[in-house]
């Protein structure tokens, strides 16, 4: 075993890092593809646009079901079996859509399937591997791996719609089916490793340095909290409940968003390629923000982030139902890409910031069974009322009083003081120690 004082030029942690960014272009498949496949359901089966966007809601209530077992097991088995278990069961989910002729093939496949693999090897699983390979660099570390998933769908989904359009979509379900066994099944069982315990390694991989207190402020605007919160003292808390309020409305506006706006473009006139086109400039500005917020982390706090990322959104969300000129659904898609990137990195530091490392897959396991089910609901309430009005503008109007609900939620959110700090000074009130 090698010495646990490894230098860092021998640190592991970043060659571990490439496998799991890997994994985010896989993840990104999971959320974006569905979206992609939904017009020509439609067109070829004749299914109802809400009913059928009910795999979706279907797939984030599995997946928001799996979370309290897919955080117990990561603790007891580790996060590399979760990935495997995971993505083993999305791939026979794409495998089922390959065959489908029924709708319940689809809530099967995509709600079932690929809902599970979601829950056991998706966000959790490559989340938890990075807090326990990083602390210093975890915001870094966190804008590689959701940036390299950004790049794969500013690629992936021009090449989704390709294939969709040149060869059929049963043809491209084969497609992902190759990826996600290559890149999701057979890379991580080779190469991931959990923790750099396991490897006689420490986070970060510096010898060089003092190791860092876990309430310590690196960098200053940095909160970390100097106690791990369990699951159970986390969920006493307001700041988790708030946070997960934000959550649950930022999915329900999401849902509706990602799985309806190739329908809603082909809806105004817009072709299928150009389509396709928009949402890869959504993904590659996405990247962009994601790797941004790894430059910032130092000069801004977290929920400053995620707030301003949730009001950039709201402006997007104006801009898409004022106009549907194709030039300013670019400007919309350049917008939200932002607004998405730099939101989502922004709120995976702040748990485990907020909450500790220790039980991180437990507490957000237990966090997703309620987002999820909750925002779930987005995708086919949009879809229903598109059916119902002809038109989806009066679901992306609905979505910007949700997402003003959500900032309203974010500001509510302050850090949490562990119990034990509370009883040890007990004037000390939550969002005093340090901001946030």
């Amino acid at each position: 075993m090698a010495s646990a004082n490894t230098s860092s030029r021998d640190f592991y942690g970043w060659i571990n890092l490439a496998f799991i960014a890997l994994l985010g272009i896989v993840g990104m498949l999971y959320m974006v593809s569905f979206g992609y496949f939904l017009p020509f359901f439609v067109e070829d089966f004749g299914w109802n646009r809400g009913t059928a966007s009910l795999a979706p809601t279907l797939n984030l209530i599995i997946l928001g079901l799996c979370g309290p077992l897919a955080g117990v097991f990561i603790a007891k088995y580790g996060a590399r079996r979760a990935i495997l278990l995971g993505n083993i069961m999305g791939l026979l989910g794409f495998l089922l859509i390959y065959f489908q002729n029924h709708l319940w093939q689809l809530f099967l496949g995509f709600g079932l399937f690929i809902g599970v693999g979601g829950g056991f090897g998706g966000i959790l699983s490559t989340t938890t591997v990075v807090n326990n390979w990083f602390v210093k660099k975890r915001a870094w570390a966190l804008s590689i791996v959701f940036g390299a998933g950004g790049i794969g769908g500013m690629i992936l989904g021009p090449t989704l719609m390709m294939l969709i359009v040149k060869v059929g979509w049963r043809y491209t379900c084969l497609t992902i089916i190759g990826l996600i066994f290559i890149l999701a099944i057979i890379l991580p069982g080779l190469f991931v490793r959990n923790k750099p315990e396991d490897l006689g390694q420490v986070p970060d991989g510096s010898d060089d340095s003092k190791p860092v207190a876990p309430g310590q402020a690196l960098p200053r605007t940095t909160y970390r909290t100097p106690v791990d919160f369990t699951a159970s003292e986390a969920l006493r808390t307001r700041c988790l409940w708030m946070l997960v309020s934000y959550f649950a409305l930022s999915m329900l506006t999401m849902g509706a968003l990602m799985t309806h706006q190739v329908a809603y473009q082909l809806d105004i006139g817009i072709d299928a390629k150009t389509a396709a086109l928009t949402l890869s400039v959504m993904s590659g500005v996405m990247t962009f923000a994601q790797f941004g917020v790894g430059f910032i982390a130092n000069r801004f706090t977290m929920s400053s982030i995620v707030i301003t990322a949730e009001i950039i959104k709201l402006i997007a969300m104006i801009i898409l139902v004022s106009t549907k000129s194709l030039p300013f659904v670019f400007v919309y898609m350049i917008i939200f890409g932002i607004s998405f990137g730099a939101g989502m990195i922004a709120m995976m530091n702040i748990f485990p910031n907020y909450f500790g490392a220790s039980n991180y897959p437990k507490i957000m396991g237990t966090v997703r069974l309620f987002w999820s089910i909750i925002g779930g609901t987005g995708a086919p309430i949009a879809g229903y009322i598109r059916e119902a009005t002809g038109s989806y503008i009066p679901a992306f109007e609905a979505a910007i009083f949700v997402i003003i609900l959500g900032i309203v939620c974010l500001f509510f959110a302050k850090p949490p003081v562990h119990p034990s700090l509370k009883e040890s000074q007990p004037g000390m009130k939550s969002g005093t120690p340090i901001r946030n």
